[in-house]
């Protein structure tokens, strides 16, 4: 039986396809607008699909370059396929978004959350009420995460290869014990994961 999120891929894609969107098509168009109009691509990075998006800008803030003197907010100096690729992938993204946000708010309605109920005055607030249920709601989470990945260009492995970068990054926050606060004085190196 398989048991992987590399066998869960696919058959996300082909899910997404039968709603109506082709999240890994507008995934990689998205990659080769950013290849074609030089937008975050490495300078001797390779170009096919082995080099992973972060060699094409994936994993960026939007309208950030590795290049020098490159970028522009959000793709805004970028060539007409580029911004198209960049709105139909913003679009298929918002729905996601949104879809994975309810997941969100479903799964908190398996705790007794609401301040005004007797669970919270009998010191039992957000206690989890449904275990069963906020079962299928993480996993009903996991498949609009995988869709927006998708949309952003990301195979399973550049999302382990970014999740090692930003570990490194939570493990050196945590031990230098830094506080909230301090956080926009860090915030480089979340654009510094590629």
């Amino acid at each position: 039986m398989p048991g992987s999120l590399e066998d869960i891929w696919p058959l996300q894609a082909e899910l997404n396809r039968r709603a109506g969107f082709d999240t890994l098509a507008l995934g990689q168009a998205l990659e080769a607008a950013a290849c074609a109009g030089g937008h975050g691509a490495d300078p001797g990075s390779q170009t096919d699909r082995g080099a992973g998006p972060a060699a094409h800008g994936v994993g960026q803030a939007p309208g950030v370059s590795h290049a020098a003197g490159e970028g522009g907010a959000a793709g805004q100096d970028a060539p007409p396929a580029d911004q198209a690729a960049r709105l139909a992938a913003g679009r298929a993204l918002k729905n996601y978004l949104d879809a994975l946000s309810s997941e969100c708010h479903e799964l908190q309605d398996c705790l007794s959350w609401k301040h005004w109920y007797r669970e919270a005055k009998e010191g039992r607030q957000h206690q989890l009420q449904d275990v069963q249920n906020a079962r299928v709601e993480a996993t009903d989470m996991l498949f609009f995460w995988i869709s927006i990945c998708q949309l952003l260009g990301l195979e399973c492995e550049d999302v382990y290869r970014l999740y090692a970068a930003k570990l490194g990054i939570n493990h050196r926050r945590q031990d230098q014990s830094r506080t909230q606060a301090e956080h926009g004085q860090h915030e480089q190196e979340n654009r510094n994961v590629v």
